[in-house]
């Protein structure tokens, strides 16, 4: 049976966690595509993981047919274009923190996510706070 088909968007250091994480420890998950404005970056992490598909185009992934959902852990700055192409693309998606830093942006971005009725999740992790600290 195939996974779901999934595409990262930045291969840094957060991209390559959830790479990993998705190609090893989640049962179902295939990662297909991995995009990112540095093509070196974008090589390696497909070489080192067994991705089957690097570019330094983010769109390439998101207007892939056989992916079903992407991971956007670029910078900060492109993480609402990038979520209204892939709602707009009816890809799901799973975004790192903060979609934007102006809440307009922000609105915008969900509009279109609500219009194109594909799911959004927005990484918040708490590992600055005292209270999960170990």
């Amino acid at each position: 049976m195939k996974g779901i088909q999934i595409g990262i968007i930045g291969a840094g250091r957060i991209g390559r966690l959830h790479a990993e994480n998705l190609t090893y420890r989640v049962k179902g998950a295939e990662v297909a595509a991995v995009a990112d404005v540095f093509p070196d970056a974008a090589a390696r992490c497909a070489d080192e993981i067994g991705i089957p598909q690097a570019t330094a185009d983010p769109m390439e992934v998101i207007k892939n047919p056989a992916i079903d959902a992407v991971f956007i852990c670029s910078s900060t700055d492109t993480h609402a274009p990038l979520i209204e192409q892939a709602a707009q693309a009816g890809k799901h998606i799973f975004c790192e923190k903060p979609i934007a830093l102006d809440i307009p942006a922000i609105d915008h971005a969900l509009e279109t996510v609500e219009k194109a009725g594909v799911i959004l999740q927005v990484g918040f992790q708490r590992r600055f706070d005292l209270n999960f600290r170990r």
